[in-house]
């Protein structure tokens, strides 16, 4: 019988994981997961607040998508989508995104996971100037946006990868703005705080020269960088400013796509249509790699005849089976209507409860893709060290609760699909940990 200790012996001897130094060992080892719910080899049970990476958006061992990759792996378990070949899924989960994407993004790639779809975004934001303007070959991301670990994604990422910056300047074309953060600017007015973020987008491309510039990427909500919602009027005046100087848009959905804002789409949210969206991690609930891209019609037009590299596992059966079902549990159950009854309550708790806490600066976010703004003074917002954080998410973990904190800023970002009791449940362990934090 393999024990904890053998598990645990074996990690620590032989797999180099992620987001920990190398060297440190695992502490628990998970071995099934049902709901919101994740249980170790002791027995001892979690709940998953941010779904593991936002992306488990319709919680573990959901039914309909076991059943439909069971059902799938007895059919067809591998088919390349390269050359001649299709499958009816990938056929079909095409059809279906592009049913749900904003109005002119009709055409699907898949890729294995959401760095690849925005590897394959800049691959294709490239081929189409190289067809129509071959200087436009620069992308402009944001700082604090996260957009992979792949040498362009990392490139195009605006926070420090590996713990140190000069490792992911790998790529050369990569230039970053600021990110809209609020609550640490002077502005009080959102319309003028917004103009003041979009005029940093014209003020670079300028700078860099507009026949250069071939696309700005950036997620709709900033995710692993702090998850800061953009003030009113930002994305349409982002929009404009790319119309204007003929600048691609990419909108990466990786993480606040199905459903996590409350919309299928944060596109949807803010009213905004790209030319490229990303997708990934919630598209089958992460049961199976994969990632899509939807392109527009305008740049289909031009790279027509085109013939575009691709991933291995790209429309991998089994994964398209996943997708299918998600896309039903979606629709058929209404899950952004669903997400937005649950963060009005959430965020109701948040500000009647947390905002009374002393370390509690501000809430932000959409959906259930919220953050609390964690600060040692709120009348100066400073900031605590940098160890605080790591404290509360290791009390919050000894209470039986699992989150996510960078910087200053806690998240809370649960399985879609979490009840009402459940996220009181992890409501009040937060409430108890940040109450207390002053503790030492």
């Amino acid at each position: 019988m393999t024990t904890t200790d053998d598990i645990l012996g074996m990690d620590a001897d032989h797999l180099i994981r992620f987001n920990t130094p190398v060297g440190t060992g695992a502490t628990i080892a998970i071995e099934r997961a049902e709901g919101v719910w994740l249980y170790d080899t002791e027995g001892n049970r979690y709940l998953d607040g941010r779904s593991q990476l936002n992306c488990v958006n319709l919680g573990h061992s959901h039914p309909s998508l076991v059943r439909a990759i069971n059902e799938q792996a007895e059919k067809l378990q591998y088919l390349s989508t390269f050359y001649q070949f299709t499958h009816p899924l990938a056929a079909k989960v095409a059809a279906r995104l592009a049913g749900l994407l904003p109005a002119k993004l009709n055409h699907v790639a898949f890729s294995s996971g959401g760095f690849e779809a925005n590897e394959m975004a800049f691959m294709i934001a490239r081929l189409y100037w190289s067809k129509e303007q071959p200087t436009k070959t620069k992308i402009i991301s944001r700082i604090n946006g996260y957009h992979g670990n792949t040498s362009q994604t990392m490139s195009a990422t605006g926070m420090a990868m590996g713990g140190q910056n000069d490792i992911q300047n790998i790529v050369p074309g990569h230039v970053r703005i600021p990110a809209p953060y609020m609550y640490r600017s002077d502005e009080t007015d959102e319309e003028t705080y917004a103009e003041t973020c979009a005029q940093h987008l014209a003020a670079m491309i300028e700078s860099e020269g507009p026949e250069t510039v071939a696309a700005f990427i950036a997620e709709p909500i900033v995710g692993v960088g702090g998850y800061f919602t953009p003030p009113a009027g930002y994305w349409p005046k982002i929009r404009e400013i790319c119309d204007h100087y003929d600048v691609l848009l990419i909108l990466d959905e990786v993480m606040t796509g199905f459903c996590r804002t409350g919309q299928m789409f944060a596109a949807d949210l803010y009213d905004v249509e790209p030319d490229l969206l990303t997708m990934g991690k919630g598209i089958n609930s992460s049961y199976l790699p994969c990632g899509a891209l939807g392109i527009s019609d305008r740049i289909v037009e031009v790279i027509q005849g085109s013939s575009l590299s691709g991933f291995t596992h790209a429309g991998h059966p089994l994964a398209m089976a996943a997708v299918d079902a998600a896309l039903d549990v979606y629709v058929d159950e209404d899950v952004a209507g669903t997400v937005r009854v649950m963060s009005g309550h959430v965020q109701s708790r948040f500000r009647d409860e947390f905002m009374e806490l002393d370390v509690v600066g501000d809430v932000d976010g959409e959906g259930l893709m919220l953050a609390l703004e964690i600060v040692e003074n709120t009348s100066t917002k400073a900031r605590f060290g940098a160890e605080t954080m790591a404290r509360i998410t290791s009390r919050s973990l000894d209470r039986g609760l699992i989150t996510r904190g960078r910087g200053s800023r806690l998240a809370f970002c649960p399985p879609l699909t979490i009840t009402r009791d459940e996220a009181d449940q992890a409501l009040d362990i937060m409430f108890n940990v940040l109450g207390s934090l002053r503790d030492g």
